[in-house]
């Protein structure tokens, strides 16, 4: 994909969704998704739990608040604990070994640092024991039209991880336009990101099925899709899993997978 003819990609994209939403209507199969339950073992459904990103990035953080996200990690066999890059060393050596993964985010929360920089801090976490992280899209960019720059930042990341740990571009719903948002997932793709991160910072709402549905049609099947904020229960977990979703982030995991309202 040639990022000069991206705008026409993007509207092509939009015809796509346009159509596919008539047909929904007219059919009708717009209807509430069911979910089903997982693999439970014991008292938590195990095979969401391994989908699940136990998020603690805070600014009020300690360390006793991290020791007992990576016990509850463990014991409920998520697959990562989300922490400040400050808090990889020490979450690194606690999972060392327990199948547990370490994820951060870099140029976090609005992804406006320099790329000299977010290239310093994805080696420093990496070489800390980071396995996953988070990367920002840079909004104003986006809003600028200035993609090019864009791609060449998430790819500089990229390169810079040099395969040794997932990047997870990040879309925030609240602050861009359904044509931005577009722009925003295929550049992430052709900058060869592992995952898209949709969140919803600042949309109070938070994520749901159909933001999944919709950011996989337009990625496909070959990139991951992480679905983070307002995803509190158990149901809301099973839907977004079902509708393209491959990882949640949440703070409140051990309740959903616990299946707690």
């Amino acid at each position: 994909m040639d990022i000069n003819n991206l705008d026409k990609v993007v509207n092509e994209v939009i015809e796509e969704i346009t159509k596919e939403r008539l047909l929904n209507k007219d059919s009708g199969s717009n209807a509430r998704l069911t979910a089903s339950a997982g693999s439970v073992s014991g008292d938590f459904d195990v095979s969401l739990a391994a989908r699940m990103e136990h998020s603690m990035i805070r600014p009020d953080a300690t360390p006793a608040m991290v020791k007992q996200f990576c016990d509850e990690a463990v014991k409920y066999k998520f697959r990562n604990v989300a922490l400040a890059p400050c808090f990889v060393p020490m979450a690194a050596g606690l999972l060392k070994g327990t199948g547990v993964k370490v994820s951060t985010a870099v140029a976090f929360p609005m992804g406006i640092a320099s790329t000299k920089i977010k290239v310093a801090e994805t080696i420093e976490v990496i070489e800390n024991g980071a396995a996953e992280i988070d990367l920002p899209i840079n909004i104003g960019m986006i809003k600028a039209g200035q993609l090019k720059a864009v791609k060449e930042d998430v790819e500089a990341v990229v390169t810079a991880s040099n395969k040794r740990a997932l990047i997870k571009v990040v879309i925030d719903l609240g602050a861009l336009t359904e044509e931005e948002r577009i722009k925003a997932a295929l550049i992430a793709k052709m900058a060869d990101a592992d995952f898209l991160k949709i969140a919803a910072t600042t949309r109070p709402v938070g994520v749901n099925a159909e933001d999944m549905r919709f950011f996989r049609q337009i990625v496909g099947n070959d990139m991951g899709l992480k679905a983070d904020g307002g995803i509190k229960d158990y149901n809301t977990a099973l839907s977004i899993i079902e509708s393209g979703g491959s990882t949640i982030g949440a703070s409140g995991s051990v309740k959903i997978v616990k299946r707690v309202f």
